[in-house]
């Protein structure tokens, strides 16, 4: 994710690079998007303007192509078990900008803690 980061960073600062007048210039980096966040814990609303951000932020399992097909983001592979059930292969080396590596167990939490949310109606209404 930090390679991921650093890329999109980059890309933007080498983009405003002809526009800026002086090397002070491209220490900051400003950017502009149709909504504001509601929040910024995208588990709680999602939102446009949230969804927007969370692109930007976070890095899912899987993202959808253009094709409507899906490909890899922080799973290298992913095998249907059951109807109910999905096996993710991990991507070896993500880590998180704390430095620790991503397992299987912060995967879980995330699902967990999604499904408990505020912002995502309970199971029995779905």
């Amino acid at each position: 994710m930090k390679k991921l980061i650093a890329a999109f960073v980059g890309s933007m600062v080498l983009a405003a690079a002809p526009l800026a007048l002086s090397a002070e210039a491209t220490k900051e980096l400003k950017m502009a998007y149709d909504a504001d966040p509601v929040t910024l814990d995208i588990h709680e609303q999602l939102s446009g303007g949230t969804l927007q951000l969370s692109h930007m932020a976070f890095d899912p399992l899987l993202r959808w192509t253009k094709d409507l097909g899906f490909e890899p983001r922080l799973a290298k592979s992913w095998e249907r078990i059951d109807d109910k059930t999905m096996r993710f292969k991990l991507r070896e080396g993500v880590e998180f900008h704390s430095g620790n590596e991503l397992t299987a167990k912060d995967v879980k939490f995330t699902f967990d803690r999604l499904k408990q949310s505020q912002g995502n109606p309970p199971e029995k209404q779905r």
